[in-house]
Formats: structure tokens, sequence, C-alpha cells
């Protein structure tokens, strides 16, 4: 007899058992609400489960109120700590890398449906920043006509009141995850890949500005605003970037005196200036993507030689691609028209990294800016809480675009 092949991406019980009582205590202490047709709760391994992408907590919460185990794919980076790296490869997460259109992972998600485990995925490919779902690749629609089985979509409302991607704590609010099944073997045998998109798309649509706009659930929390600055990084008062400071449920631009309260359903008021120009989280942040936008392209016009920001301060570590991090030091971390620039003050060192040559920037895990450049990965922490990682990745997508480097661009950034 030949051997059994070795199961792809095992799990340990153990690790599963202390997963499972750990977020049966969550679910309770916080009172998430699971909405669950008979249809889910009876659909048999193996099926593909689908989400809108909120919180870090996501996964977990997702999965768990699942009767079936699931399988989800994350982005490498999530690998990176001691801790990730214990539990992630235990609870049989599939890494997939960040940004790039990876075959390997379509591979492993095809190895895992055809042992007969389920997996989930969140096609946005990251977690959104205003409680808004994000466009969608219409790629999704030719791997689930190519895994012939069962999609299950499932819509988390509050999330981004609960556990908004900028903030590291979770707020005591109403948070409740809608499951459906969205498409069965039979739909997805007669419908073609866009037509499944389609279906997709409209099914994990969810706009928490909207729906906090008609149910007003209150957010139980006294440090409402607190990291909101990694999110909201340009002042419409005075365009300042990266000027905020945050108390409580206040936050406020240090350049001028535009200083906002976050009331207790999430909206802002303000407490002084000359006008609220948002009331939301939603509407400042589409603005400032489009305004940050054209004052990248103002500076590669003007042929100013000097930095456009700079990150003061910041600890930086480096690893190769596939190696533990290890400390640098502290830079001041510049951003050129053609280059990023990674300046040590105490040995006077400089690491330039063309803009060019960039593989990828965006924030990773906690919003700490993450660069990867061929050969090199390097890690960027604020030098103060709340340095905005996000800033980085719409500036150099506006670079890039200028560039023609359009297969680097971020499908969720509009420049």
């Amino acid at each position: 007899m030949g051997q059994e092949k070795p199961l792809l991406f095992p799990t340990s019980h153990p690790v599963r058992l202390l997963t499972y009582l750990v977020f049966t205590v969550f679910v309770w202490f916080y009172r998430i609400r699971k909405i669950m047709p008979r249809e889910v709760r009876n659909q048999k391994s193996p099926y593909l489960l689908l989400s809108n992408h909120v919180g870090y907590w996501d996964p977990f919460l997702i999965g768990h109120l699942l009767p079936r185990f699931t399988h989800f794919v994350s982005s490498d980076a999530a690998f990176k700590t001691r801790l990730t790296r214990f539990f992630l490869p235990r609870l049989g997460a599939i890494p997939i890398q960040k940004n790039v259109r990876d075959t390997r992972a379509v591979r492993a998600i095809a190895g895992v449906i055809r042992q007969g485990d389920n997996v989930g995925l969140f096609p946005e490919a990251v977690r959104n920043w205003d409680g808004t779902t994000l466009p969608i690749d219409p790629s999704i629609g030719k791997l689930v006509k190519m895994l012939q089985v069962p999609v299950i979509g499932s819509v988390s409302r509050g999330m981004n009141l609960f556990n908004p991607r900028w903030s590291k704590k979770v707020r005591r609010t109403h948070l409740e995850i809608e499951y459906q099944l969205l498409l069965d073997r039979e739909e997805i045998r007669h419908m073609d890949p866009a037509a499944i998109h389609r279906r997709i798309v409209s099914a994990l649509q969810h706009d928490e500005v909207d729906y906090q706009r008609v149910h007003r659930h209150p957010i139980r929390s006294r440090r409402r605003a607190e990291h909101i600055n990694h999110t909201l990084f340009l002042c419409p008062a005075c365009a300042a970037i990266d000027s905020f400071d945050v108390r409580g449920n206040e936050f406020w631009c240090t350049s001028c005196s535009h200083h906002l309260h976050i009331d207790p359903y999430g909206f802002f008021q303000l407490k002084h200036g000359d006008q609220l120009y948002f009331d939301n989280i939603r509407d400042w942040y589409r603005w400032q993507e489009g305004r940050l936008a054209v004052i990248v392209r103002q500076h590669l016009i003007s042929g100013d030689p000097g930095w456009l920001f700079r990150d003061e301060n910041s600890l930086v570590y480096g690893s190769r691609p596939d190696a533990d991090f290890t400390l640098l030091g502290r830079a001041d971390v510049c951003l050129y028209s053609d280059r990023v620039e990674l300046y040590f003050p105490r040995d006077g060192h400089t690491i330039r990294l063309a803009i060019r040559d960039l593989l990828t920037i965006n924030p990773q895990v906690h919003e700490k800016l993450e660069i990867s450049y061929p050969g090199a990965v390097y890690r960027c922490i604020g030098g103060r809480p709340g340095v905005s990682g996000l800033k980085w990745e719409v500036a150099v997508n506006v670079i890039w675009k200028e560039m023609g480097q359009m297969q680097k661009l971020s499908p969720y950034i509009k420049v």
C-alpha cells in the first residue's frame, strides 16, 4: 500500500482547543451577535468562505462562529512575530504575499479544498480603513469557478466601531456577523466568472458610516480617537501632513487650530477651528487620498530635490525576505521624488532605496510601515504614537503611476 500524502497546513488540536475556548469567552464578553441561516449551519465541507475585512480579529471571530473549522489565508507579514509564528501555522493559516499575485497561494487553496477542508479569505486583500468595502479583484470569480465548491459569505457590521484597523484596542459596541450561502455548486457550474464576481461584490458591500447614521450604536470607550492619525494624516484646514495629536476622544492639528471631538457614535464634532470639513472618517479618508496625490504631483512637476515628507526618529528593523527582523537603529525616513532614504544620524549612515525598484510599501501589522526591496525588507515604527504608514503607500503609488509602473499599484488606492 502506498503512503498517504501528508495534509497541507495541518493544525494542532491543543492550539485549536485553546483558541476555541478563548474566543468563546471573547464572543460572550463582548456580546457579539451571529446571524446564520440553516443552510449555512448545515453546509458540509469543503466550502469557500468570503468576508469583508476590517479588524485584526476578523478571521478568528468569523471562523469561530462557524460550526466547521476553516483555514484562513493570511498575509505573510502576519507571520513575522514570535507569537504569530507559533499560533498561525498551528491554526492551519495559508500564507500569501501581500499586494503580489501569488500563484503558490492559489495552488495551496486548491490543495486544502481537495483534501476536504474549508478555506476562508478576504477578497479585498487588505483590511479597509474606514469601514467601507474595498474593490474586489475580478480574479475571485475565476478562483470560485476553478474550485467548484459552495461559497459562504459573511458581512461584519459594526466592526469598524468595535475594532477599526487604526486602533490597537477593541471598543465595546454592537457587532453582528451575518452569514449567507452565496453560491451552491449548481449555480457555480452555470455562471461565468464575471457573474460570480458581481454576486460576491454585491453580497460583501458594507458602508459603516451609512449603517451607523441609521442605527446609532454607541461606542463605549473613553479613547475613541486613539490612533486615528494612523488613518487621517492630512489636515483639511491647513494641509499639514502627519500633524495630528490625539488624546481620549479628541484629536487636533498641531500646525493650526483645527480640533475635533469624536462623539459616542463615531462622528466628528468641531471643538475649535473655522469649520467642520468632515463629520466622518470615510469622507475625510477619500478626500485626503486625492489631495495628497495632487501634492505629490506638484512636487514632481516642480523638480524640487528636497524631501516631500519624513518620519523623524523612527525605529528601523531590517531583514532578508524570509528571515527575522533585527534592529538597525533610529533613522529619519524621508520620501524624495525618486527614492526613499533611511538616514541614521548616530553614525551618519544612509540607506537609499530607488522608488523604481521598490517591490511593495505599505502599513502592515499594527500599522508599521514595511518596505520590500530586492533582497531586503525594512520595517519602520514612527518616533511618536500615530505616525501614519498609509501616507507612504498613497504617495509612492502616485509616483509609481507617474513612472508607468502600473503593475505595482494598490487596487484600493485611487490616485
